[in-house]
């Protein structure tokens, strides 16, 4: 080989086969497939044995039973870019990918099967995740059909979905992935804001399709997803004055959740609407843990508890210098390795008769002391028991390893409370982990104090 200053050099000498193919890509030495890549057909050589090695798709197209006898190839659905970074991948084992290339290159690497880039790009697109990228996200893993990613795009928009569904990307979502979003019990948000971003939805749809802003056309677009709207549990002068009057809904429909909202029969015919409000799932049964010795496994097939004061499985009590209850709050922070739903908390009490408790308990993002994901305030006569139970309104989807707040304001006689605290805390296949939360927490904390479980269910 003549280099451009005519100097001869044995450019093979010393070199891997790997070396040799990356230094023949480099400079166009011995190509032999061309790649027309976008609508511009940009020309990008390579050659067909390197990608076979490394692809099965290319394999195939290059080696297989129908395999492709054209030296030009064209591949207009991926961005010029974008096709080199895979290549450049496919010799050199090296990524380096910015962030608004990730989702096409991830449709790129699936398209011809390169595992490992695919993953890569996965996990750039799960860390980037934001309220305001997450709907785009979840659009790309429906595209490339990868079940994971969407998942995960999915529980970041249950956790937080005001902000999520009135983002612009939302109004850009598939039918596809509208519906699991609409449909989902976890959905913690009312009815009212369901149905009004949903309706901007069918707006935009009816733009992209050119067809007339209308009722009868939102309500073709919207299709099957229109019925996941809870509409027999919204607040009857809302669905009087914003569904009643239009058209979005049959007048047969109409008259159907009226009847529900205003008659004494709580039913609708052919279950045409959901009637149960979201993140509300009904427990069957209550857990009476009366007895300090309930071991930590005890559940129902509806619910599960985890306990962190445990003294070879047991509960442990002081019986003297009571806890007092008061103003200050008792805290204490968690987190599960799990997705699942709290449905309550377990609480100290006082173990003699008739005893009562003005509990006010609300559960919260660690950090986010002003945004509550459900509160109770409730009055409680305790019988002789050392421990009871506080159920919130509504059940609280949980995000695996993501740290949440319980806080606990009670009124009433000082309390037992626990000691030899654990940290870490595995029930049914579910690890809890403990901390004490930042702040003023009346004493409680990992080793010590109130709030000895949680109530939840998988």
């Amino acid at each position: 080989m003549t280099t451009h200053d005519g100097e001869e050099k044995d450019w093979q000498s010393g070199r891997s086969i790997a070396e040799c193919n990356r230094y023949m890509f480099a400079h166009q030495l011995g190509c032999d497939v061309t790649f027309l890549v976008g609508n511009d057909s940009n020309p990008i050589p390579a050659h067909k044995y390197v990608l076979a090695s490394r692809s099965s798709v290319f394999f195939a197209m290059f080696y297989g039973a129908v395999a492709e006898t054209n030296d030009e190839i064209q591949i207009p659905d991926i961005e010029p870019e974008v096709f080199s970074t895979l290549l450049k991948y496919l010799y050199y084992e090296d990524l380096a990918v910015s962030g608004e290339q990730t989702a096409s290159l991830m449709y790129a690497a699936n398209k011809y099967c390169v595992t490992k880039v695919v993953r890569k790009c996965r996990k750039l697109l799960q860390e980037a995740l934001t309220v305001d990228t997450v709907c785009s996200t979840m659009e790309s893993a429906h595209l490339f059909d990868d079940h994971e990613l969407h998942k995960k795009c999915l529980e970041m928009i249950l956790l937080e979905p005001q902000k999520c569904l009135q983002s612009e990307a939302f109004l850009h979502l598939c039918p596809d992935c509208l519906m699991p979003i609409i449909s989902s019990d976890d959905l913690i948000i009312d009815e009212a804001t369901v149905l009004n971003v949903l309706l901007k939805w069918a707006e935009t749809e009816c733009r992209r399709q050119q067809l007339t802003v209308c009722d009868v056309n939102i309500k073709n677009v919207l299709g099957k997803v229109l019925y996941e709207v809870r509409f027999p549990v919204m607040d009857i002068q809302f669905f009087a004055d914003q569904v009643g009057k239009r058209d979005i809904l049959s007048k047969s429909e109409r008259i159907s959740v009226f009847t529900f909202l205003c008659g004494s029969s709580k039913s609708i015919p052919d279950d045409l609407f959901k009637t149960t409000p979201r993140g509300q799932r009904q427990l069957q049964t209550t857990i009476a843990l009366q007895d300090p010795q309930t071991p930590q496994n005890t559940h129902t097939p509806q619910q599960r508890i985890c306990l962190r004061f445990l003294r070879d499985g047991h509960v442990a009590l002081r019986n003297e210098n009571l806890w007092y209850v008061g103003q200050k709050s008792d805290k204490i922070d968690f987190s599960a390795s799990k997705t699942i739903y709290i449905h309550g908390i377990i609480l100290y009490g006082c173990g003699v008769e008739s005893a009562s408790y003005t509990v006010e308990a609300t559960i919260l993002r660690a950090g986010l002391s002003t945004t509550n994901l459900s509160k109770v305030h409730t009055k409680v006569t305790v019988n002789k028991e050392k421990t009871f139970n506080i159920f919130f309104p509504k059940s609280i989807y949980i995000v695996p390893n993501i740290r949440y707040t319980i806080t606990v304001i009670m009124q009433g006689p000082r309390t037992y409370w626990g000691e030899g605290g654990e940290e870490h805390v595995t029930s049914d296949g579910v690890k809890f982990e403990f901390s004490k939360t930042i702040g003023e927490t009346n004493g409680t904390d990992t080793d010590h104090g109130q709030i000895p479980g949680l109530i939840f269910s998988k």
